[in-house]
């Protein structure tokens, strides 16, 4: 796994400050990746999933149709106003926190299925 300090040359980063953009231009999941992922038997009826880094709720508000129960978390809030926005103007029932991976704290077993797509790189490595 990279060091924090080696992506973005160390920089910091607000993903937040694009959140508008992010809402309006970047649903980018073919439905081919959906399949895939119910194929695997993931995010079905029932299952309660994680989404981490869930930006403006791509993945929970796409695959919502297949019948799992969502919850997103992401660091900024600025992406998370939107994915509740964008929810709830399509009458979806996805919560939504404003944290980061590394401290987030749910009981054991609260969650059947974790996803994270295209955010591993920002997970801290040490969370000691």
């Amino acid at each position: 796994m990279p060091s924090l300090k080696t992506i973005d040359n160390g920089k910091t980063f607000d993903w937040g400050k694009t959140s508008s953009d992010y809402a309006k231009y970047r649903d980018i999941y073919p439905d081919e990746f959906h399949k895939r992922i119910i194929d695997l038997g993931l995010c079905t009826k029932g299952q309660k999933v994680l989404d981490l880094g869930t930006g403006t709720g791509v993945l929970p508000r796409n695959m919502y149709k297949y019948g799992a129960i969502f919850t997103g978390a992401d660091i900024s809030e600025n992406q998370i106003a939107h994915a509740r926005r964008l929810s709830e103007e399509s009458g979806m029932d996805i919560k939504y926190i404003a944290a980061s991976a590394e401290t987030i704290d749910f009981p054991d077993d609260t969650f059947d299925v974790v996803t994270a797509c295209q955010c591993f790189m920002y997970f801290k490595e040490d969370m000691s």
